[in-house]
């Protein structure tokens, strides 16, 4: 068993929002018991808990991108960096997520998925799964 596996995700736009609750199943495949952390090095991008919907999707990036709009300017503006609002909302979702893996099946609510927050795409995104084998 692997105890560390990554993907990369590919996003394609400013704000993107995806599912990545498949590759972290497939990277979990034969795992019958665990602590699973997903997490990603990446500070203007998030990784949350949430039902999956395209509208949902969109309402999503609403609220990511027009939370923070109201309290502009920002000082982290410095020398032309653009990307305040998406560091700020990432730190705010979080860069990781820990699941249990119970009977080779991870552990998700009916309409839980893991989704994948961009705030300054496009880009290509790592994503870093860990799995803590229970005994």
């Amino acid at each position: 068993m692997e105890t560390h596996v990554t993907f990369t995700v590919s996003t394609g736009a400013k704000q993107w929002v995806d599912n990545i609750t498949t590759q972290i199943v497939e990277s979990i495949r034969g795992v019958e018991r665990a602590l699973v952390h997903v997490s990603i090095p990446h500070t203007t991008a998030a990784i949350f808990l949430a039902e999956d919907d395209a509208e949902l999707r969109e309402d999503y990036i609403k609220i990511a991108a027009e939370t923070l709009a109201p309290l502009r300017p920002f000082k982290h503006i410095r020398k032309n960096n653009p990307n305040t609002e998406a560091h700020a909302f990432s730190s705010m979702l979080g860069g990781g997520v820990t699941l249990v893996v119970n009977n080779g099946a991870l552990q998700l609510g009916t309409y839980q998925n893991v989704l994948f927050l961009e705030m300054d795409g496009p880009k290509e995104r790592t994503v870093h799964v860990d799995l803590f084998a229970a005994t």
